[in-house]
Formats: C-alpha cells, sequence, structure tokens
C-alpha cells in the first residue's frame, strides 16, 4: 500500500487532472468572471496556491470557494463555510 506524502495532499486534486497552477487560475478567472468577481492578479493567486499547497497558509475564503466548484466539492479547502462570495475580492492599498 503507497501512501501520499502529506506535503502532496493539497496538490493532488489539480494533479490528478495533469493541471499546471495557471490552468486551475484560469478555470478560477473563468468562474469569477461569470459571477462579476474580481480576483486578484495572477503571479497573486500563484503565491496562494503555492503557499496553500505546501501547508505554509490558508486561502482566502473566496479563492477556496472556487477551488470547491472547481473540483466539484464543498468547499473542502477553506477554514470555514462559505456562504457568500464578494463582490470585489482584490485589496486595495491605504483605501
Amino acid at each position: 500500500m503507497t501512501t501520499t506524502p502529506a506535503t502532496y495532499r493539497w496538490r493532488q486534486p489539480r494533479l490528478a487532472r495533469g493541471w499546471e497552477p495557471v490552468q486551475l487560475i484560469g478555470r478560477m478567472k473563468i468562474l469569477a468572471a461569470r459571477d462579476g468577481i474580481e480576483l486578484p492578479k495572477t503571479y497573486v493567486l500563484i503565491r496562494y496556491l503555492y503557499l496553500w499547497e505546501h501547508h505554509r497558509a490558508d486561502l482566502p475564503t473566496y479563492v477556496a470557494s472556487l477551488l470547491g466548484r472547481i473540483f466539484d466539492t464543498p468547499n473542502p479547502f477553506g477554514t470555514g463555510p462559505t456562504t457568500h462570495l464578494p463582490t470585489r475580492a482584490v485589496r486595495t492599498r491605504g483605501r
């Protein structure tokens, strides 16, 4: 019996589909655009995914919710239940 190392646990849904991080982010952007949500720049989303996949940080709720929809699961990646998505998910500096 083989087990998946803990470091790859969060990467498995993406890797099982053969997706690179940018491909996953592309799918996130398509869903967000349909919902009228403005996501941060791609490099910010790549950083979120990298830190999360390596168990260094939790995902923002709106990102976890999008991943739950992409992987067809009820928000398994967030720290709590998601009841709604913000209409604007971009952080603003100094505002």
